[in-house]
């Protein structure tokens, strides 16, 4: 006996079949033809990601190039990620920016700090860079983001300044933020910078871990005394 669908049914049950639970997905996508379709499609190596983000000109495969990079380069991916920053496609700028944000790519620190400082860096890309900074602790940058807090006339992007100056929490700019307070009053100036005092104050104040060297590992070991064996 056949089975009649009504109409629609026939894509309704299509569609459904992909609608896996979790464990479906990974397993689906941990597949080796998907693995093999993944690689044709978006590239397999950090070189190959490198040619698509450069040379192609499709603007999807790119982002793809920069999304591949971002989760899967690692180290090797900081450089034409910073490389990206200065593309000519927002898109394309905005997605490298974050991703060096959630590497915590110190490396990137000196680029971004520099796209703050370009007039012709749009309001939306300066933000994502401070949020960026905000997630890399290094505090070689404190100083000029200190500054740019000091100088800048959209006092949202003081704001996210002083917020990344607090994620950072480097004790040597805690006078000049408590400076900003008074000089930029405003009640969400007034939270960021009372927030970032606290971190550093809280940061400045805790015990410092002490890393054992290999010389004193290797004498706590040598001072176990041995399991007897029965």
């Amino acid at each position: 006996m056949k089975i009649k669908l009504f109409p629609g049914a026939a894509a309704a049950l299509l569609a459904s079949s992909f609608l896996l639970p979790a464990s479906g997905q990974a397993q689906f996508t941990d597949h080796p033809a998907m693995q093999r379709y993944d690689r044709v499609a978006k590239g397999a190596n950090v070189e190959e990601w490198k040619r698509r983000l450069t040379e192609e000109s499709d603007v999807k495969t790119r982002l793809d190039a920069v999304e591949s990079l971002g989760t899967k380069g690692g180290t090797e991916a900081i450089r034409p990620l910073i490389e990206a920053t200065a593309d000519s496609d927002i898109r394309i700028r905005i997605k490298a920016i974050d991703y060096l944000g959630l590497m915590k790519a110190k490396e990137a620190t000196p680029a971004l700090m520099q796209l703050l400082f370009l007039s012709d860096t749009g309001r939306e890309e300066k933000l994502r860079v401070l949020t960026a900074l905000s997630r890399i602790p290094d505090p070689t940058i404190s100083v000029r983001l200190l500054n740019y807090a000091r100088t800048v006339s959209d006092q949202e992007l003081a704001c996210h300044a002083v917020y990344a100056l607090g994620e950072i929490s480097d004790p040597n700019v805690r006078d000049g933020i408590e400076e900003l307070r008074k000089t930029r009053p405003g009640p969400d100036m007034d939270r960021l910078a009372s927030d970032a005092l606290v971190k550093i104050d809280t940061r400045r104040n805790a015990p410092k871990l002490h890393e054992p060297t290999m010389l004193e590992l290797e004498r706590k070991m040598a001072r176990q005394p041995e399991k007897k064996t029965r």
